[in-house]
């Protein structure tokens, strides 16, 4: 029978490991560099319990701190991880070069997202010189409902479950032409996986279009999806547009198969 009072101390431990992860989910691509004070305003504790969590995160190398101005930011142990994470994904192994070769060919920006909810995440972002402007961090999230790579995995989900993420999804107008009825999307992706494909233009960001394709599994499931981006008068031109949805659909067939996908 285990004694109260080890059953107390990990209680207490699993509440501190929570503050710590609280802390460290701060950070992200809006708020990459915080300090003491604006932690503890976020989360809503205590500024010496702040402290005390981000002294062990600074000693574990999960945190680094800037001197000059106090603000602590993400340190390598991080990208470790990250790095550890990644080659462990098949998915994401077999994408990068693929999309490197899908960029430099087509002289287009080309990414792989994975879904995170009602958002998609990057974690792929292959460009050219005159594509600088299209980069998109590693990290980087954007919804679902109206961007490319977030369209095309909803049009490849089960009916009910892209439904229950689109009426959870905060459906805001990014631009005058961005989809935002639930009804309106959902007879959009019927369109879209019956194409293979998703064509958005002007829906994210105005003057900008993206060519989505999924990523399906053995199991027919869409474990990611990728994309090309360019600009909305490229994408006008015919025989551009139609070069660049074969070529994305070509590429992630590739990446599918390596997964065990194999059409009927």
């Amino acid at each position: 029978m285990e004694h109260p009072h080890e059953t107390g101390k990990k209680a207490s431990d699993a509440k501190s490991v929570s503050k710590t992860l609280a802390i460290l989910s701060t950070f992200d691509e809006r708020t990459p560099m915080q300090r003491t004070s604006d932690i503890a305003a976020r989360l809503g504790m205590n500024i010496s319990t702040v402290s005390r969590h981000l002294n062990t995160l600074l000693d574990w190398g999960f945190l680094r701190r800037d001197d000059e101005t106090g603000c602590y930011y993400p340190g390598t142990q991080i990208i470790s991880l990250a790095g550890a994470a990644l080659q462990d994904s098949d998915v994401y192994r077999y994408s990068f070069p693929e999309l490197q070769l899908l960029s430099f060919r087509y002289g287009v920006h080309s990414h792989m997202s994975v879904q995170d909810d009602t958002e998609i995440m990057h974690l792929i972002s292959c460009c050219c010189e005159h594509t600088m402007d299209l980069f998109v961090p590693m990290g980087h999230r954007q919804p679902m409902y109206c961007s490319a790579m977030g369209r095309i995995m909803l049009a490849y989900m089960p009916e009910a479950k892209a439904e229950d993420i689109l009426k959870r999804s905060n459906r805001e107008k990014r631009t005058p032409d961005t989809k935002v009825g639930v009804d309106e999307i959902m007879q959009e992706l019927k369109k879209e996986r019956q194409q293979g494909i998703c064509l958005l233009v002007n829906e994210l960001a105005y003057g900008k279009g993206s060519i989505a394709a999924p990523i399906l599994d053995r199991d027919r499931n869409p474990v990611a999806a990728i994309s090309v981006s360019t600009s909305a008068n490229a994408l006008s031109q015919p025989q551009r547009e139609a070069e660049l949805k074969k070529a994305i659909k070509i590429t992630a067939s590739r990446i599918s198969g390596r997964l065990g996908y194999y059409p009927y």
